[in-house]
Order: structure tokens, then sequence, then C-alpha cells
């Protein structure tokens, strides 16, 4: 990303969270603070990317309505995995941050953001696995990311499938 911004003068997340605010094809979810999305790379067919809103490079920068925003971002994707096929949907979340001890030219180059890596592909019991040819090549998808964000935007529900058992 450090390349991006020395072209560009811009941060390519920034410029990214533009875009997809402005298309709106891909959303899933949005607050004030916060974007999460079925990004056009994705690998798994439910994948998110969560994103700061802010140019903010780490998670002890955010403020109060921040993390708030955050929360509530967290718990919308979470109850609509849940609720796609109506199963306690598990996922893998990862959040990518600057460093705490980062140079300069480190924080520059970070976006805080999250991603949700789900396994579920088309129902509670098809499961999606890398293989060789995904490993090795192309990975394979049966649903459009645009699609996928449509399905999780539509189960846009306070109640958690969870909370119904």
């Amino acid at each position: 990303m450090s390349s991006y911004r020395k072209k560009y003068n811009s941060c390519l997340l920034c410029d990214y969270v533009s875009t997809e605010t402005e298309k709106q094809e891909r959303t899933v979810f949005e607050n004030t603070h916060w974007l999460a999305i079925v990004p056009w790379w994705a690998t798994w067919p439910f994948e998110i990317l969560l994103l700061s809103k802010a140019c903010t490079q780490c998670l002890p920068q955010l403020g109060g309505l921040e993390v708030s925003g955050l929360a509530e971002a967290i718990s919308q994707v979470t109850k609509r995995y849940d609720n796609l096929f109506e199963t306690n949907f598990p996922y893998s979340m990862g959040i990518h941050q600057a460093p705490l001890d980062a140079t300069e030219e480190q924080r520059e180059a970070s976006h805080l953001h999250l991603h949700f890596y789900p396994p579920l592909l088309r129902s509670a019991t098809v499961r999606k696995f890398l293989v060789g040819y995904e490993l090795l090549a192309e990975p394979q998808r049966d649903i459009t990311p645009e699609q996928a964000a449509a399905k999780l935007k539509a189960l846009s529900g306070v109640r958690c499938y969870r909370e119904m058992l």
C-alpha cells in the first residue's frame, strides 16, 4: 500500500471505501464509521471485508463512537451469517492493522480492516475447502460477490438465529 500512496498520494483502502460506498453493489452493512462488503476478489462465497471509513491505522486510535460502530458492524455481520442458513455459522476473523511499534512509513501504509472467512458454501452442510486448483491457480466460486452481498444485506433483522433456539 505504500507504493500506491506514493503513486496516487492517497490511501488504497480509503479509495476502495469511496468506490464501494458510491456503487453499493457489494455492501452488506454500513454505519457512520464502518463499511462491510463482499470484496470483488473474495475467495470464499460469503467472505466479508470490514473497513474503517476513516484512515485509521490501528485499534488503539479508535474513539468511543468508532468502537461502538465496530461492535455494531461485527454484530450485524455475525447475525447475518447465522441467519443465512439458520445455523451457528462458523467463520475465521482476522484484524489487519499497523504494528503498535510501527515506523511512520508503516503507519502511513496501514488502514485498519477486518476479514471474515466463512467456510459454508450453499447450505449449513456444504462446506468450501481450498483444494489443489484453488491453492495453485484461481479460486472457484459459484456465486458472485454481488449476489453474496445481496443475500447477506437482506438479512438485516435484529434477532440472531441463536436467540431463536
